[in-house]
C-alpha cells in the first residue's frame, strides 16, 4: 500500500498540467546532460588517442643537427649515458608545384632504411615501400593540398634551385605531423639516393635520439642532450641546432585542449541552466500546491517528509533526463572525437569510454538539478499551516515596490492594467529570482559564446593588420641586397619591397649550445632573429612594454610575446644573449611586442643583424606590397618574382602570401568557430525553453486572479495584455542582467582560450548582434509563452476561474 504522500506524487504525475511541466523540465535537463556527456566522452577519447598516436610514432626526444651522422657515430652515441636509442636522418625544405601550377613548401624527410624506422615512425598506407629513386611517399593529408593522387608526377625544386619531376609512389600516415592543409606545407619521405638525384648532398645530418630518463621532463632532457652535445663538440663534430620539442605532446594538442575545455565549460553551464529551470518550475509547482502542503501538515505530515516527496520528484525527472540525454550524448561525443581526429591527422584506435566517465555524467545529471532545486523546496515547504491554507496565490510585493506602485497610482494618465502587470512581477520574489537567473544565465552564455567567437576573429584580424605586406619570399641562400631589391621593386604590380633577413636563434646557454623547442617539422616551437629595415615598413606590432626599434639602433632587440615566454626573466633595459648558428650575440632588450599567430621572434635593426651574424650587404627574405591585393594579383606577382629570381640563379626556400596564411589560419580555427556557433545555438534553445516554461506556469498560477479581473469588468484583451506586458518586462530585466553577466564570463573564457591557443588572452569583444539576437529571443519568447496560455485562461468562465486551484 502506498502512503498518502506517494499517492499524491503519483496523482501529480498523472495530471495533464503536471505532465507538461515535467516534460519541459526533463527536456531542459536532458539537453545539459547531452552536452556534458558528449564533451566528456570526446575529451576522454581524444586525450587518450592523441597520446597513443603521437607516442606510437616513438617520437624523438631530441634532434641534433651535425655536420654528418654515420654508423660509427651512431654506435658510440647509443652507448652514451642516458641515451636509449639513436638513428640518423635528414630533412630538406623544398618546393612542390601543385597540379594547378602553384608552388608550395615541401618538407622532405630522408629515411636511410624504410624497413628499420625506430624513431619517428610512420605507417604505410599504399604504394611502393621503400619508394624507388626519383619518387617519394607523401603524407596522406598532403594529397588534398596538392590536388594530386598516388602515381602522379609533380615538379619539385630543391634548395639549390634544381627542378625534377618526382612521382608520388604512395601514401603514409605520420600522426606526429599537423595536417598539411592547416600548415599549407606538404610532407614527403625519400631515400638518400633520391636526395642525391635531386642534386643535394646525400648526407645525413640529423641525429635523432630517445632517452632513458627525462622522457616527460624537458629540463632532464636538456641536461642529457647537453652533455652529449658537449662530448660531440669535443670529438670535433660541428654541433648546430638542437631541437627538444615539448615531451610527449602533439604539435596541436594545446589547440585541441582549448576547444574541449571551452566546450566542457559551456556544456556544464547548460546543465546548470537545466537545474535552474527545474528549480523555477518546482517553485511554481509548490506555489500552486501551497494549500495542499498546508493540508498535509494539518493532518500530521512533517516538513522533512514533504521535502522528501519533492526531492524524489526531482530525482525522477533527472533519471528520465539521463535516459534521454546520455545515449545520444555518447554517440555525439564519439562522432565529435572522430571529426577532431580527422582534422588533427590521427587515428582513433579505440572509442571506449571508461565506466568512471559514465559515473561522472550520471552524478552530474542527478546532483546538479537536485542541489539547485533544494533551495525553493526547503524554502516553501517550511511554510506554516495557517499561512499555507490562507494563501490565495497572490503574494505581497516588497515594501519598496509597494510604495513605488502606490506613488505611481496617483497619476491618472497611467493605465491601471500596466501597473498591475509590473506589480505582479514582484509578487513571487523567489520565483522571479529563479526565472531571472535562468534567463540571464542562458543569455549570458549565448552572448559569451558569440563574444568569444568575435574575439577570436578580431585576434586574427589584428594579426592580419600587423602584416602590412602581401607576400614574403624567403631565399635558400643569402643574395646581394641592392641588385635583388632593385629587380623586385622595378616589377610591374609591385608597390614596394623590403629587404629582410631571418635566421634561426636560441636563448644563450652557458655551454654555448643552440637548444630550441622546435618539432621535427621545423615550424612549431621555432625561434628566429629577424632584421627590420629602416623606416615605417611592413611591420606594425603593438608594443606592450618599452619601445619599438629606431633606425639608429645598433644592438637593440624587441621580443614578441611568444619569444618573451621563452625568456621570462628578461626585462626591458637589460641585455640578453642569443645563440646564432654557433655565434653568441648580446642585445639590449628595448621592447616587448604582441605578435599573434607567429612563432617566437626577436627583431633587431639591419645593422644589429649584420653585426650579430657577420652577414652584411645580403638578404635572405623579401616582403612585397602589391598594387592590387586580391589573390589572383598576388599569385601573378609571385610567378613574376619566381621568374626573375630563377634568371638570377637565386633559389627560393618558401613563398608565403596573405591568402596562403589566411587558409592556414582558418584551418587552425575552423573547428573552434564551429564549436562556438553550435554552443551558442544550444544556449539559445535552453534559454528559450526556460522562458516559455516559466511564463506558461506563471500564467496558470494566476488563473483565479484573472477571474477576479473579469468579475470587476476587465475584458479578455486587458487580461492578455497585462500578462504579455509582465512577461516582456521580465524578459527585458533578464536581458539587462545577461549583458552584465556576459562581460566577466567573456573575459574569463577569452583569457583561458587565448592563453592556451595563442599564449595571449583574447581581447574582450562585445558582439552587438548577439545582444540584439538575444533581445529578440526573450521578447518573442515572452510574447509567445504568455499570450497563448493567457488567452486560454481568459477564455474560462468567471466561475471556473475563481474555483481554479
Amino acid at each position: 500500500m502506498l502512503s498518502p504522500r506517494w499517492k499524491k506524487l503519483a496523482g501529480d504525475l498523472r495530471a495533464m498540467q503536471s505532465r507538461l511541466v515535467m516534460m519541459v523540465m526533463v527536456l531542459a535537463v536532458a539537453v545539459g546532460i547531452f552536452g556534458v556527456t558528449a564533451i566528456l566522452s570526446a575529451y576522454t577519447i581524444l586525450t587518450r588517442e592523441i597520446s597513443v598516436n603521437y607516442l606510437g610514432t616513438h617520437p624523438a626526444a631530441a634532434l641534433i643537427e651535425l655536420d654528418q651522422v654515420d654508423a660509427v657515430l651512431l654506435d658510440v652515441v647509443r652507448r652514451f649515458p642516458g641515451i636509449e636509442d639513436a638513428q640518423a636522418g635528414a630533412s630538406v625544405l623544398s618546393r612542390v608545384q601543385t597540379t594547378t601550377g602553384k608552388w608550395l613548401p615541401l618538407l622532405l624527410f630522408v629515411v636511410p632504411d624504410f624497413n628499420d624506422v625506430r624513431i619517428g615512425r610512420f605507417t604505410r598506407q599504399s604504394g611502393d615501400w621503400p619508394p624507388p629513386t626519383g619518387s617519394m611517399l607523401l603524407e596522406r593529408t598532403a594529397f588534398e593540398l596538392l590536388e594530386a593522387r598516388p602515381g602522379a608526377s609533380l615538379a619539385v625544386q630543391s634548395p639549390d634551385g634544381a627542378r625534377r619531376s618526382m612521382r608520388l609512389a604512395g601514401a603514409v600516415h605520420d600522426p606526429a605531423l599537423a595536417p598539411a592543409m592547416q600548415e599549407q606545407t606538404a610532407y614527403g619521405y625519400i631515400t638518400p639516393a633520391t636526395l642525391a638525384w635531386l642534386g643535394e648532398p646525400a648526407r645525413l645530418h640529423l641525429l635523432k635520439l630517445t632517452l632513458r630518463q627525462g622522457r616527460s621532463d624537458n629540463a632532464a632532457a636538456q641536461d642529457t642532450v647537453g652533455k652529449l652535445a658537449a662530448w660531440l663538440r669535443a670529438q670535433g663534430h660541428k654541433v648546430q641546432e638542437i631541437r627538444i620539442p615539448p615531451p610527449g605532446k602533439h604539435p596541436h594538442q594545446n589547440q585541441m585542449t582549448a576547444i574541449l575545455i571551452m566546450l566542457l565549460l559551456f556544456s556544464s553551464m547548460a546543465l546548470v541552466l537545466g537545474g535552474i529551470l527545474i528549480a523555477s518550475m518546482i517553485d511554481t509547482l509548490l506555489t500552486q500546491q501551497i494549500r495542499q502542503i498546508g493540508i498535509m501538515k494539518a493532518i500530521g505530515a512533517r516538513t522533512a517528509q514533504i521535502v522528501q516527496l519533492y526531492v524524489v520528484l526531482v530525482v525522477l525527472i533527472s533519471l528520465a533526463a539521463l535516459a534521454i540525454g546520455m545515449p545520444p550524448g555518447v554517440m555525439a561525443g564519439r562522432g565529435f572525437a572522430q571529426a577532431i581526429s580527422h582534422e588533427l591527422n590521427f587515428t582513433l584506435y579505440s572509442q571506449a569510454i571508461p565506466a568512471s566517465r559514465y559515473l561522472i555524467a550520471v552524478m552530474a545529471g542527478l546532483l546538479t538539478p537536485l542541489c539547485i532545486a533544494l533551495v525553493p523546496i526547503v524554502r516553501i515547504t517550511r511554510v506554516t499551516v495557517r499561512s499555507a491554507i490562507s494563501d490565495f496565490g497572490v503574494g505581497r510585493p516588497a515594501s519598496g515596490a509597494g510604495n513605488l506602485f502606490a506613488w505611481l497610482g496617483k497619476f491618472a494618465a497611467i493605465d491601471r492594467s500596466y501597473l498591475m502587470s509590473f506589480r505582479n512581477i514582484f509578487r513571487r520574489r523567489g520565483r522571479l529570482v529563479l526565472t531571472l537567473a535562468l534567463l540571464a544565465s542562458a543569455g549570458a552564455m549565448f552572448m559569451t559564446s558569440v563574444n568569444v567567437k568575435s574575439a577570436w576573429e578580431r585576434n586574427l584580424a589584428d594579426a592580419a593588420a600587423d602584416r602590412r605586406y602581401d607576400l614574403e619570399v624567403r631565399l635558400s641562400h643569402p643574395a646581394p641586397h641592392e641588385p635583388m631589391l632593385a629587380a623586385v621593386r622595378a616589377m610591374e604590380g609591385v608597390a614596394w619591397a623590403e629587404a629582410w633577413n631571418v635566421s634561426p636563434a636560441a636563448p644563450a646557454r652557458p655551454d654555448g649550445l643552440d637548444i630550441v623547442r622546435t618539432y621535427p617539422d621545423g615550424g612549431h616551437g621555432s625561434f628566429s632573429l629577424r632584421s627590420v629595415p629602416a623606416g615605417d615598413g611592413s611591420t606594425a606590432l603593438t608594443v606592450l612594454e618599452g619601445r619599438w626599434l629606431r633606425d639608429d639602433d645598433t644592438d637593440a632587440v624587441v621580443l614578441n610575446h611568444v619569444a618573451h615566454a621563452l625568456l621570462p626573466q628578461a626585462k626591458v633595459g637589460q641585455h640578453i644573449a642569443l645563440n646564432l648558428d654557433g655565434r653568441q650575440a648580446r642585445f639590449l632588450l628595448v621592447g616587448i611586442a604582441r605578435e599573434i599567430i607567429t612563432p617566437a621572434s626577436a627583431y633587431t635593426s639591419a645593422r644589429g643583424y649584420a653585426d650579430a651574424t657577420g652577414q652584411a650587404g645580403t638578404l635572405n627574405a623579401l616582403r612585397v606590397v602589391t598594387t592590387r591585393h586580391d589573390t589572383a594579383s598576388v599569385d601573378a606577382i609571385t610567378r613574376r618574382i619566381e621568374q626573375v629570381l630563377e634568371r638570377a640563379n637565386v633559389s627560393m626556400k618558401i613563398v608565403v602570401s596573405e591568402s596562403t596564411l589566411a587558409r592556414a589560419l582558418s584551418g587552425h580555427v575552423s573547428l573552434l568557430i564551429f564549436a562556438l556557433r553550435a554552443m551558442s545555438v544550444v544556449m539559445a534553445i535552453v534559454g528559450t525553453l526556460g522562458l516559455m516554461s516559466a511564463m506558461s506556469t506563471s500564467v496558470l498560477e494566476r488563473t483565479r486572479e484573472f477571474g477576479v479581473m473579469r468579475a470587476v469588468g476587465g475584458t479578455r484583451r486587458i487580461v492578455v495584455r497585462s500578462v504579455v506586458i509582465e512577461a516582456v518586462a521580465i524578459g527585458l530585466m533578464s536581458w539587462c542582467m545577461a549583458v552584465l553577466f556576459s562581460l566577466p564570463l567573456s573575459l574569463l573564457v577569452g583569457r583561458t582560450i587565448g592563453k592556451l591557443a595563442f599564449q595571449w588572452p583574447l581581447p574582450l569583444t562585445l558582439a552587438p548582434l548577439a545582444m540584439l539576437t538575444w533581445l529578440g529571443v526573450v521578447v518573442l519568447g515572452a510574447v509567445g509563452a504568455s499570450a497563448v496560455p493567457a488567452f486560454n485562461a481568459s477564455s474560462l468562465t468567471i466561475q471556473k476561474a475563481l474555483i481554479h486551484l
